[in-house]
């Protein structure tokens, strides 16, 4: 017996050990291990973890079609890449057909339920320890039920109607995402093209400064000029040669930023054909109101926003409706069968049909306060109506004088290069000539430079503020013309040639 004891004893305590020590490393008794041990501390992942927080999605490339062109694409290839690649279509994609769904899933209100139920048990009792018979016997059945609502004073027609104007909203959004993508991509694209112009101005004023340099040094070995005016040409082409530099470093960030408009990974290896020549100055007929009033009747996001308003119309009746009761029918049909101890099969058959009126009476003030949220959400959603109408009209108005901005400050660029470039000359002929000096060359060699930027800038934001415009309002411009407040023919404005 001190035997049997002491064995059972022995496996208790082993058994307690296990639990305990099973017990310890349960992260419901002790989480704090799962996390890093002091605020300084950095938390060491598994090597299972490692590896499964870096699975990634694999990034698109150039497609294969394209990649004999990979050099010289142009912008519509590159739109056209981007609708498909950029994950922000993807995503306003995904969003719509959930939202699809959803609306079919509401519209299941409309249909009856049914379910089937299939029941078996055995049964075994009794016996001479209780002074009962033993019995033992099997039953089951077999069920249909279904219920359906009848009526209940619109609300779950609201409840349809309110997925059906999230699914308007979510293709609203879409349909923007499509348009700031292709906004993205025209602006990336002419940056990266502004960028590589510049380089070339920049190339074409680090030419100038070493003609300066050279013409300095040629004084100075003639006799009639000085080292400083040497050393100030060296510093003013170190200058030219540091903006170079820069420039270079803009051109590649540009185009990393043109390859992630459009879906490609930054460091994607391609090139584009485009110049800042072809200037879209004669693109708009419209003034700014009449742009306007177009913009409020094409711009995605401004739609999207009306379909929330009515959808949360919607949902104010669906809590009204909350008030009212409910009439919903039931039916059921269940086919039983029972196998008594010593009996044979026995089956036998319940229906049932009927009526339900559910009428509420008091929920805690529930109902009432569904209401009033849903109406405050209802008055949000018509404040955000009128905010995103103040919106577009600023950005059509602000796209729109950016835009014609951009069209005088070429003009005046233009203008500027070209006596710049005289003033250059000049100063140049007459530092060679002995009469002007270093100083007077180099302001003329400073502005030069700083007109040929300006200029490329002017082009680029020509082109870019294009785009913004565009996408401003919401669709394209309507007809080919200046604006009515400009127009550079009669200003000796801007040459397309230029």
């Amino acid at each position: 017996m001190q035997s049997s004891k002491n064995v059972i004893l022995y496996a208790l305590t082993a058994l307690s050990s296990l639990v305990l020590s099973c017990a310890h490393g349960l992260p419901e008794l002790n989480p704090y291990k799962e996390a890093s041990s002091a605020p300084g501390v950095e938390w060491k992942p598994s090597e299972k973890e490692l590896v499964e927080s870096f699975k990634l999605e694999e990034l698109p490339a150039i497609p294969e079609d394209m990649k004999s062109e990979s050099g010289s694409l142009v912008l519509s290839q590159l739109v056209d890449v981007a609708l498909v690649n950029n994950p922000t279509t993807q995503v306003a994609w995904e969003d719509a057909r959930a939202a699809a769904a959803a609306w079919a899933e509401s519209r299941g209100l409309y249909y009856p339920n049914i379910g089937g139920t299939v029941k078996y048990a055995y049964a075994k009792g009794g016996g001479s320890s209780t002074g009962t018979d033993p019995y033992q016997e099997q039953y089951g059945n077999v069920g249909l039920t279904l219920n359906y609502l009848l009526f209940d004073f619109g609300g779950r027609e609201a409840q349809v109607d309110a997925a059906r104007l999230a699914l308007i909203n979510a293709n609203w959004n879409q349909n923007q995402a499509i348009q700031n993508v292709l906004q993205a991509v025209a602006v990336s694209f002419y940056n990266y093209i502004g960028s590589k112009a510049l380089v070339i101005a920049d190339e074409a004023s680090l030419e100038d400064a070493q003609t300066s340099l050279d013409a300095a040094r040629l004084r100075l070995e003639a006799g009639v000029g000085t080292l400083p005016d040497v050393l100030q040409a060296q510093a003013q082409l170190a200058q030219i040669e540091l903006d170079l530099v820069d420039a270079r470093g803009n051109v590649e960030i540009d185009r990393g930023l043109l390859a992630t408009s459009v879906g490609w990974p930054a460091n994607t290896r391609f090139d584009v054909n485009g110049d800042l020549n072809e200037l879209p100055v004669t693109a708009i007929s419209d003034n700014v109101d009449n742009l306007i009033a177009l913009s409020m009747k094409n711009r995605p996001d401004l739609a999207a926003v009306q379909a929330t308003v009515r959808q949360r119309e919607a949902l104010v009746w669906k809590a009204k409706s909350q008030f009212f009761p409910e009439i919903s029918a039931t039916a059921q049909l269940v086919r039983w069968w029972v196998n008594p101890q010593g009996d044979g099969n026995e089956y036998f058959t319940n229906y049932l049909v009927g009526l339900q009126l559910q009428v509420p009476i008091f929920q805690g003030f529930q109902i009432i306060n569904s209401v009033r949220k849903a109406s405050a959400q209802l008055e949000a959603a018509r404040a955000a109506l009128e905010l995103q109408e103040q919106i577009v009209i600023n950005q059509v108005w602000n796209a729109y004088y950016t835009f014609t901005t951009a069209v005088q400050s070429l003009s005046a660029a233009n203008s500027l290069v070209a006596s710049a470039q005289e003033s250059y000359n000049a100063s140049l002929a007459r530092f060679k000539a002995g009469v002007g000096d270093i100083v007077e060359l180099l302001n003329a060699q400073a502005t030069l430079a700083q007109a040929r930027a300006e200029q490329v800038q002017a082009k680029t934001d020509i082109f870019t503020s294009y785009a913004d415009l565009i996408n401003a309002i919401g669709t394209d411009l309507p007809t080919p013309g200046m604006p009515q407040d400009l127009s550079p023919a009669e200003e000796g404005g801007i040459n397309q040639d230029d």
